[in-house]
């Protein structure tokens, strides 16, 4: 696949890069590295970036979602600690020096050179080895003259081969021909066929000695064994075996040095293992440089392994990099929530880190004003809520809803989203539930998150919302904003799983008296339910009936269902009914509204009390799979379906 890399160091160039979707972040900093060394750049030093967020070197591109032809941002590091960007942007890339020691530093530039090195000896090679073919072809020349001469046949098809399949290469320009595929079958091809002309070659020199010594060519008579074609066969062949065992000792050193690609050393330098008391070392008493760049060493090496991050912990890590979460540098801060988040994913690290107090710090990250910052802490918080039940407690402590209410209000999209599910998880154990329940704020900010563009935040809502119902239809029905964004929900969205969890709630308003007569007075109330409606889904079609036969039990609201054309909702689902059960429903409404007797009688419906609700739903441990939202753009959730099945 093609990536293309643009910077605002190189206005007028964009960088191709060709890479696979298993190749690590490291691999396509390494090819930019080479580029930037053949046009002279070889001490910039950069970062890249992907949607808004910087890119780890240890992870794989098929992590990030990086698709074919997406663009990366290179971002430039200033080489100058004093300098207002060098404040802003160096975010500790592994390309600059630690600066732990006065005499130790870490360089990528060496294994850059060490690859360079190794890339001009190729080429090299294979120069000596395009040199040594023009000799192979004087030679399958000259064995015509030799006694030997039905040798042509063998040597000259072993030149030919070589000359139609050798792979050509430059450091500069890299591989080209249309056989550089097959550069490791030749040289495995012409290794074998090479020892086998040396083989022949070496016999037949040495029978062609054995016969001129055995002359003794005495007096340096060149007549009959000692004639002048069997002494050149005897040499001829002496030079030819030489010539041949250089040749296969330098292709057995291609087939080696093809075995490196670029990038390799490189990519090890960038992914190693660092020497985690020399990180600490600086993450503790370095200067800002050197904690910013200690803060990104330490999230590098959480992510790349469970050994390292076990490692990082008994080293104090969780101290010090909570010490850095709190720094005023904001590029420590990021990495520093980085490290955590990787962290926290082993359930013995979470455990520690829950106990020494460090959710309260993650829940005031949340109120930072980078959008990176708040989105990597809100990462961390639902890693805690989705991994543990038993330290949700500790989430919702020390006005954690009111930060998380911050964060829906502030957050980026993807942040929102996050902020959604961690409300939606939070709200499968009883005891939060109920004390989200008991404040508006979560509320309010629950409804923010409704309005979301983004289907997958209004779904985690929406489901947090009913499930906040259950536990208390009374603050969900003092939502009079609520309302209108449940009602105006089919304009915005063609989701039919919103409609559903829209209509589910909207049943708590019309089973209230106050409420369903706000209800009635909404104008957009009758397109709202003909569009669930329409969406066929049976489970959907019950709701609407229900809905409207709630309207119909208040005798006086009778009339203005009437008046509102209810009716038409019902014979449009008699006519397109799902199941037998809801044509029986709309049937029933239609008789009743069509009924010139107001104490005609509203038909029993199958409903569950709030009580029954929660006892269907099972306990708040028996809900299914979590979702991971640990990515940049977040993923769907499995637990969707699973609150939905528990809820109808």
């Amino acid at each position: 696949m093609i990536i293309y890399v643009e910077s605002k160091a190189f206005p007028h160039r964009t960088f191709v890069v060709v890479v696979n979707q298993n190749d690590k972040i490291a691999r396509i900093r390494a090819r930019m590295l080479h580029k930037l060394f053949e046009i002279g750049y070889p001490d910039h030093q950069f970062r890249l970036r992907f949607k808004g967020q910087f890119l780890r070197d240890a992870f794989t591109i098929r992590d990030y979602e990086i698709i074919d032809n997406s663009v990366i941002k290179m971002i430039s590091i200033s080489k100058k600690v004093n300098s207002v960007s060098d404040l802003q942007s160096i975010a500790g890339s592994s390309t600059v020096n630690l600066d732990l020691n006065a005499n130790e530093t870490t360089d990528v530039k060496a294994p850059l050179y060490k690859e360079i090195k190794a890339f001009t000896t190729r080429e090299k090679l294979l120069k000596d080895f395009n040199g040594l073919l023009y000799m192979h072809f004087l030679t399958t020349c000259l064995t015509l003259m030799t006694i030997y001469y039905y040798s042509f046949l063998w040597t000259f098809p072993v030149f030919i081969f070589a000359v139609l399949f050798r792979p050509q290469y430059t450091r500069v320009g890299g591989y080209v021909g249309n056989n550089t595929h097959l550069r490791f079958i030749f040289c495995i091809a012409y290794f074998v066929a090479a020892l086998g002309t040396l083989g022949a070659a070496i016999y037949m020199s040495a029978v062609s000695w054995m016969t001129v010594v055995n002359h003794g060519c005495k007096d340096w008579e060149f007549v009959a064994e000692c004639s002048h074609k069997n002494v050149f066969s005897a040499i001829f062949f002496a030079m030819q075996s030489l010539l041949l065992l250089l040749s296969a000792i330098v292709v057995g050193a291609l087939f080696f040095s093809f075995r490196l690609e670029i990038g390799d050393y490189i990519e090890e330098f960038l992914v190693q293992e660092r020497d985690i008391e020399m990180v600490m070392r600086a993450a503790r008493n370095g200067r800002l440089k050197d904690k910013r760049t200690a803060a990104y060493e330490l999230a590098a090496m959480a992510a790349s392994g469970d050994d390292n991050k076990f490692r990082i912990v008994a080293e104090g890590g969780l101290e010090v990099l909570l010490a850095l979460a709190m720094s005023t540098d904001e590029n420590t801060q990021e990495h520093a929530v980085e490290a955590l988040d990787e962290l926290i994913t082993i359930p013995s690290i979470q455990d520690n880190f829950v106990e020494m107090g460090g959710v309260k710090a993650l829940t005031a990250l949340l109120h930072s004003e980078n959008s990176r910052i708040m989105q990597e802490a809100a990462n961390a918080i639902y890693g805690i809520v989705s991994e543990s039940d038993e330290h949700k407690s500790a989430v919702v402590m020390d006005h954690g809803l009111d930060d998380l209410a911050h964060a829906a209000y502030q957050g980026t999209i993807a942040c929102q989203r996050t902020v959604a599910s961690i409300f939606l998880d939070l709200a499968f154990n009883r005891d939060i539930r109920i004390q989200i329940t008991s404040r508006n704020i979560p509320a309010q900010a629950l409804i923010h998150l409704c309005r979301s563009n983004d289907v997958e935040t209004q779904r985690y809502a929406l489901q947090t919302l009913e499930l906040l119902a259950i536990e208390s239809s009374d603050m969900i029905c003092a939502q009079e904003n609520l309302l209108e964004v449940l009602l105006e929900l089919p304009m915005n969205t063609m989701d039919e799983k919103l409609y559903l969890l829209a209509g589910k709630i909207l049943l708590y308003y019309a089973e209230n008296r106050p409420t369903c007569e706000l209800l009635m007075d909404h104008t957009m109330l009758k397109e709202s339910l003909g569009m669930f409606a329409r969406t066929k889904d049976p489970m959907l079609q019950k709701v609407v009936a229900k809905i409207i036969f709630f309207m119909l039990e208040p005798k006086d609201l009778r009339v203005i269902a009437r008046r509102l054309k209810l009716d038409r909702v019902l014979e449009y689902m008699m006519d397109n009914a799902a199941d037998r059960e809801v044509w029986d429903m709309a049937d029933q409404g239609l008789q009743v509204m069509n009924s010139k007797d107001d104490h005609t009688p509203i038909p029993a419906l199958p409903s569950l009390s709030t009580l029954e609700k929660l006892n269907k739903m099972g306990a708040k441990d028996s809900f299914g799979s979590r979702a991971s939202l640990r990515s940049d753009q977040g993923s769907s959730s499995s637990s969707s379906d699973d609150v939905k099945k528990g809820l109808k």
